[in-house]
């Protein structure tokens, strides 16, 4: 075979071979021309027209401190945070300790919400730049954001301070804020001030200009009130248990009402960390048919509020007492129950997922007034006849006694969820919460525990109306058996002849509760609230009177002012 037979080919596979040499090169060449392209627009601070340049050559081979830096950097002047972050977390994996990298890093990481991220980068920053304007200025910001109020106005006005224009008109505002928070009114007029008069026509100047209005606003009580007329269509208005007959007089057990609540309030102490406050209620309903079930209930609530140190979080301590008569006409009448609660409660918001979280421990304290010489039944073996009769030695009058006392622990946390990819939903949230309670009583009918799950969700549906649905499950174990018998047992006694003792059971009673809530509101403007919803309890009994089925259907109009 002859070599000169192979010529050719490898004549075409050196052309081939060059052609992508020079290709290399070529790219190669327009990759370096690009690169410094972009870095110089970078360093112009022509931001935007650098991350068009910049954005896809990241990542090559071996990676570019440089390049991903001066992304980074631009991303943060263009609000682009989460590139900002990939590109400055991919700078300091290239070159660890690089100056001002982990200040930048933290400036991302505050505005994109990731407080922790945030604060762990300014440690890491500090060593070199603790005396920096930024770091000042984000130290403040992160401690604002947390609660911790001292500290935030101690790094804002160091900040301030340096009068470095780079972090203004940001720090001036953002310490006024501060100081608002902390109750130096004088200092929060100045800053806002400042900044009005320092950055005129700026967004900065007229959202100061609102924070002045706003502080001359709060320098007044602060008052609120608000008005709610609805209808509900109940079909067990009487609570009715199974097998349980209907009063002569009543004709069936569903029920149209007609209800309205008013209440107003005032937030009469505000002196930072501390604020107090006492709020007035009244409400009422009206029954169309079952007349005796028409309420009126009023009530009051005074509370003491602290804001902690801890990460934004408030200490509460409430006292609420309400009354309320049932019947036609009370007018003159003992309430049927007055009640008492005491409640300390914990709110602690989590800012960085957007959560909030409340622990609560109550003590509650009922006192009922209602006439019960109606629920004595003659004991079985004493002179005269009975029909039916109660077993021997059961006093219903003293045993149905529902005065009583007990305390309550509980825990909700609320969270929000990301918004959804279908346009027109916003606002998604969930909510969980457990609550348990032991009530005794001075009878031994009521002496119980509850221990209730409750679950909920809720969403912002297209036209602003707000949707969500609720349920909850309780287990209420009793501690002792029920004193009223079973309807067919007690038929059964009246059937058996005068001077028969009907059957009690003698198991402690217990029962399972379920409910379900869904509700859609709409607000018009800042004072209207237009409601509707449905309910259903279900109360499944180890005693039949007991052990019933409610639904309830709503709609309500509520009107509000102030506050």
């Amino acid at each position: 075979m002859h070599s000169s037979r192979f010529t050719p080919l490898l004549r075409r596979l050196i052309a081939a071979a060059a052609s992508a040499s020079i290709a290399h090169a070529a790219v190669a060449s327009a990759d370096e021309t690009g690169r410094s392209l972009g870095l110089s627009l970078a360093r112009d601070g022509r931001c935007d027209a650098a991350l068009a340049v910049l954005v896809p050559l990241r990542g090559g081979p071996g990676g570019d401190a440089e390049l991903e830096r001066l992304t980074g950097e631009c991303a943060l002047r263009e609000k682009r945070f989460d590139l900002a972050i990939e590109a400055l977390e991919a700078a300091l994996k290239l070159e660890p300790g690089a100056d001002g990298l982990d200040l930048r890093l933290a400036e991302a990481y505050y505005h994109a919400g990731r407080l922790a991220d945030a604060e762990a980068a300014l440690e890491r920053a500090a060593p070199g730049d603790a005396a920096r304007p930024e770091h000042l200025l984000y130290s403040g910001l992160v401690a604002f954001d947390r609660g911790d109020t001292a500290r935030a106005v101690d790094r804002l006005e160091a900040a301030v301070a340096t009068r470095d224009p780079g972090i203004e008109p940001l720090a001036s505002f953002q310490l006024a804020r501060a100081k608002a928070r902390a109750d130096d009114g004088e200092g929060a007029r100045a800053g806002f001030g400042r900044v009005v008069e320092g950055w005129s026509g700026t967004a900065w100047a007229d959202q100061a200009a609102r924070a002045l209005t706003a502080l001359d606003e709060e320098s007044a009580v602060p008052v609120w009130a608000s008005a709610e007329l609805g209808f509900e269509a109940d079909d067990n208005a009487l609570i009715r248990g199974r097998g349980v007959g209907r009063p002569d007089e009543v004709s069936g057990q569903s029920d149209v009402r007609g209800y309205w609540f008013v209440d107003t309030g005032a937030l009469w102490l505000r002196h930072a960390p501390w604020s107090a406050g006492t709020a007035l209620r009244y409400g009422g309903s009206e029954n169309r048919r079952i007349e005796r079930f028409n309420t009126h209930a009023p009530g009051a609530t005074l509370w003491l509020d602290r804001a902690l140190a801890w990460q934004g979080s408030a200490l509460r301590l409430q006292y609420d007492v309400d009354a309320a008569w049932i019947g036609a006409d009370t007018r003159g009448d003992d309430p049927f129950l007055v009640s008492h609660l005491w409640s300390t409660s914990l709110f602690k918001p989590w800012q960085s997922i957007g959560a909030t979280t409340s622990l609560s421990a109550s003590l509650g304290l009922d006192d009922y007034g209602y006439r019960r010489r109606g629920l004595d039944v003659p004991d079985v073996g004493l002179p005269g006849a009975c029909s039916p009769c109660s077993p021997d030695g059961i006093d219903e009058i003293g045993a149905t006694n529902r005065d009583g006392f007990g305390p309550i622990l509980s825990v909700v946390h609320r969270q929000s969820l990301p918004q959804p990819p279908i346009s027109g939903f916003l606002l998604p949230w969930i909510e969980g919460g457990y609550r348990w309670q032991l009530y005794v009583s001075q009878g031994r009918e009521y002496d119980h525990q509850r221990h209730q799950i409750e679950l909920g969700a809720g969403i912002r549906l297209p036209l602003a109306i707000d949707f969500s649905i609720r349920g909850r499950y309780a287990y209420v174990p009793y501690a002792n058996a029920s004193v009223f018998p079973d309807p067919k047992d007690e038929l059964a006694a009246v059937n058996a002849g005068p001077d028969t003792a009907y059957f009690l059971d003698g198991s402690a009673r217990r029962e399972h509760e379920t409910n379900v809530r869904i509700a859609l509101q709409r607000a018009f403007g800042r004072h209207v609230l237009v409601s509707a919803r449905w309910s259903r309890t279900r109360n499944r009994s180890t005693a039949d009177v007991f052990d019933y089925t409610r639904d309830l259907v709503g709609v309500s109009v509520r009107l509000g002012w102030g506050g």
